[in-house]
């Protein structure tokens, strides 16, 4: 039997600029279901002029907590009351909790991340890595690979000095080396040539007619590739990558790994991650390899 919303029901959501794609809500309303709790999840698409008032107002509404995505998980850090040390050390937030007067700041970017490394059975210790983006997803990224032993991780981001913060904030984390390579550079070319592990942190992807974010023909074969974009079977860039001999990682993976750990923290309790793999999958019209 559906849970009817009424007077009592908590509101959560995910915070963004485009949402129609996610698949947020389709999986955190079924463990909502599953586990019998009075609340219901929705997009909640604001312009950048629209943030500060919609936390005011899920503050006032004393929501159960929101998801924060693309291009709000390092805007939103300075309209909040704390952040969590991990989150503070990444530089971005995914996660929000309210808390009395308080919102505060989390991140399960990174240990979603990692845990979709686990699954692929991959380990990046000693390894070398191309991370293609910059931003609030990338940072996450940049900080699971250091924190997990990665030798060396190229992030091709056209704002340098992006990558000179992240490489500052994060000089205490592992002791790989970071280093900036330019979009459709030729540094880039032979860092993708190099790379173990490359993963896409761009919102490239996310419309039809996007272009790739690097060429097919520089991409190597017999690697590890990640889109943390995720779509209902590869986005272009996994199906250039498989085209090439690559093992693939959907991001719909990192979404369910990091939902879980958001839906966690807002709740107390472990989240039915069956229920929400299945919605997930289902919503999207995703097929499981």
């Amino acid at each position: 039997m559906e849970q009817a919303i009424n007077g009592k029901t908590r509101l959560a959501g995910v915070i963004g600029n485009p949402i129609s794609h996610t698949l947020s809500p389709a999986m955190h309303n079924a463990a909502f279901k599953v586990l019998g709790l009075d609340a219901v999840y929705v997009p909640l698409g604001v312009p950048e002029t629209g943030l500060k008032p919609l936390l005011e107002t899920l503050l006032a509404l004393q929501a159960l907590g929101a998801n924060v995505t693309v291009p709000y998980k390092e805007k939103v850090m300075p309209l909040l009351h704390a952040c969590s040390p991990n989150s503070e050390k990444i530089g971005a937030v995914n996660t929000l909790v309210f808390e009395g007067e308080r919102i505060l700041g989390h991140n399960t970017d990174a240990v979603g991340f990692s845990m979709c490394l686990e699954a692929a059975k991959f380990s990046v210790a000693g390894k070398q890595a191309v991370l293609l983006g910059g931003g609030g997803a990338g940072r996450a990224v940049a900080f699971a690979l250091l924190d997990a032993g990665v030798q060396t991780l190229a992030v091709a981001e056209i704002d340098r000095e992006k990558v000179a913060r992240l490489a500052l904030d994060f000089k205490a984390v592992g002791s790989g080396e970071i280093r900036a390579v330019m979009p459709s550079s030729e540094e880039l070319r032979t860092a993708l040539r190099d790379a173990d592990l490359i993963v896409q942190a761009t919102p490239l992807g996310l419309k039809p007619q996007d272009p790739l974010p690097v060429a097919q023909a520089w991409l190597p074969a017999g690697r590890c590739v990640m889109d943390l974009v995720y779509g209902a079977g590869d986005t272009p860039f996994l199906a250039a990558a498989r085209a090439q001999g690559n093992q693939v990682i959907h991001g719909w993976q990192m979404l369910l790994n990091q939902g879980a750990a958001s839906f966690k923290l807002w709740t107390g309790q472990e989240p039915p991650l069956a229920a929400m793999k299945k919605e997930l999958l289902s919503a999207g019209g995703i097929r499981e390899e």
